[in-house]
């Protein structure tokens, strides 16, 4: 019997020894194609996908920040040209243009010109240098002549810059004439930045093969700026460029530019050959060291096994406080240790397991906590700036209501608070918001008496308030959101509803998605952070719904446990 299993174990040995050794290099070679496939092929493909979306937003959001201006001038109530003096009109069209060019803070500068191309105001007093001296007959502005009804785009040169400004245009037509025309001017810094990759260069064309932005510096271009041929030539294959390798897709844009997305490959070319160079030395050094390993191995595990078997024998007996006993320097000696301190270890594991368990939820709900919407603070700051120019009392009451709100939120001795103490808190956000919005905001709430007292998470209205404020504009831009929170037996429902465009099947598919989730990846992480706190402090029966009504608008619907805060019982219901 112990001869025939030695047999055996040499027989299986020998077999799932060698056979590995001979798969290695077809494995190798799988695993090169699937790494070239995954980490060039696709990641370029998404990169690119990536980076044309972004400028193509870019210019899409100009343009249409253009035919806004153009669309409100052409009904204003006086003509272009007397706006380079004060008026309430100018003082509008300058507080919206700045209030634009600064929520993406990309150092935009904007300039309305009359017919003649002189400034009536700008971000800046002067067009930049690149755009001096201008005419009716240069460029854009001949372009804004022809199609006075479409904005124009195109890329402008700016001395001993290493990439080209964006310049963004609309004719301005009053009374059927041209009257004027407005410009961005959007730095070529801030497009190389936005779709900057640490794994591949990006370089962009003009319809004439001018690179005009290019990012990590790659020398893809020649001495006069155009892209060179070999590059211009590629299309989703690999190349040799000045001695070293690529791998080159492109894809046209709408606006007639074309982006190439390059990944450099050298370095990984070479470590496939050396990788594929180590397996055949490995394949060849192993093959005779296995077979005279195999035998000695097989009969040392053979004599380990019997011993094991024995041990075994005994606990099945019943003798389960019994060590089991392998002699010192058998590789099965590992499994008697394992086997041993399980069984003396086991209670004090799930002992451990479950304070841990406690500490992690803990430490989750208060990072969920502390998650503050930084694009929010960025706005505040910005019209607080903006509002002490041209009203510094309303500038002060929104400094107070954004100290009250960050001391607020930093609190972290109470983890839950009173339904009348969250509301104070949302009430200097609404407050801020109001002074941002203006009219467009109207806001509503309908608080039942029976649930001010019933104890929340703190900061649980204001995530999802900022959501409904965010994305619940109408068509005219107008925003009505509608607060609620009744009891409902042993519930607290808060309903937050607004009367914007909703949410179309598939984005709402996604957004509930997300919510069952463990992950928030999207740019909707104010929602996520609520209904994951309300979960890990009641349970999982608990948390956030949403919903798009047949009529308009979006509905989020949070249910907590109707509980009364502990040092506010003497508050009424």
């Amino acid at each position: 019997m112990h001869h025939q299993f030695q047999e055996e174990v040499r027989r299986a040995l020998t077999k799932y020894a060698l056979v590995p050794v001979l798969l290695l290099a077809f494995l190798g070679s799988l695993l090169i194609c699937f790494s070239w496939h995954h980490y060039i092929v696709m990641r370029n493909e998404a990169s690119r996908q990536t980076a044309a979306e972004v400028l193509t937003g870019i210019l899409t959001d100009y343009e249409q920040r253009a035919d806004r201006v153009a669309e409100r001038l052409a009904d204003g109530p006086q003509p272009l040209a007397s706006l380079g003096a004060p008026s309430p009109l100018r003082t509008e069209l300058y507080a919206y243009l700045y209030h634009e060019v600064n929520i993406t803070h990309d150092a935009t500068q904007f300039f309305l010109l009359d017919r003649s191309c002189r400034v009536l105001f700008g971000s800046r007093h002067t067009l930049p240098a690149a755009l001096t001296p201008l005419s009716e007959t240069w460029g854009i502005v001949r372009r804004l002549k022809e199609q006075p009804a479409r904005a124009q785009a195109e890329f402008l040169t700016h001395p001993g810059a290493a990439s080209r400004d964006l310049l963004v245009g609309r004719a301005i037509v009053q009374d059927g004439a041209l009257a004027g025309y407005m410009l961005f001017v959007v730095p070529g810094e801030y497009l190389t930045h936005s779709i900057t990759s640490p794994h591949l260069y990006f370089l962009l064309a003009d319809d004439f093969q001018n690179g005009v932005l290019a990012t990590g510096g790659g020398p893809f271009t020649t001495r006069f700026g155009k892209v060179a041929d070999v590059v211009a030539a590629a299309s989703s294959k690999r190349i040799t460029y000045q001695k070293d390798e690529y791998y080159i897709t492109q894809q046209p844009l709408p606006q007639g530019c074309t982006l190439y997305a390059i990944t450099p490959v050298t370095d990984l070319l070479l470590r496939y050959l050396i990788g594929a160079g180590l397996l055949l030395a490995i394949a060849l050094i192993m093959v005779p060291i296995i077979l005279c390993s195999v035998g000695q191995e097989s009969a040392r595990r053979a004599k380990a096994v019997d011993e094991l078997v024995e041990a075994f024998a005994r606990a099945k007996r019943g003798d389960l406080s019994a060590q089991l006993t392998v002699r010192r320097g058998s590789q099965l000696e590992v499994v008697t240790e394992a086997y041993n301190h399980m069984t003396h270890s086991l209670r004090a594991l799930m002992q451990q397991h479950e304070a841990e368990t406690r500490a992690t939820v803990i430490s989750e709900v208060r990072q969920l906590e502390s998650q503050f919407q930084p694009h929010f603070l960025f706005n505040t700051l910005e019209n607080i700036k903006f509002m002490i120019k041209l009203d510094p009392d309303a500038a002060m009451q929104m400094i107070h209501a954004l100290s009250s709100l960050l001391r607020y939120s930093i609190r972290t001795d109470v983890r839950q608070v009173t339904v009348d103490e969250d509301l104070a808190y949302t009430h200097n956000y609404l407050k801020i918001q109001q002074y941002r919005f203006g009219s467009r905001l109207r806001y509503e709430e309908d608080i039942a008496r029976a649930a001010r007292c019933a104890a929340i998470p703190k900061l649980l209205f204001q995530p999802v308030l900022e959501n409904a404020i965010r994305y619940g504009s109408d068509d005219d831009g107008n925003i009505s959101v509608r607060l609620t929170v009744r009891r409902d037996g042993a519930l607290l429902r808060v309903t937050i509803e607004d009367q914007g465009k909703g949410l179309g099947a598939a984005k709402l598919a996604e957004m509930r998605a997300l919510l069952k989730s463990r992950n928030a990846s999207s740019r909707h992480t104010g929602l996520y952070n609520v209904h994951r706190r309300i979960q890990l402090m009641y349970g999982e029966a608990y948390g956030l719904a949403i919903a798009c009504p047949e009529t308009s608008g979006t509905r989020v619907t949070l249910t907590l446990p109707a509980v009364r805060k502990e040092e506010m019982e003497e508050c009424s219901p």
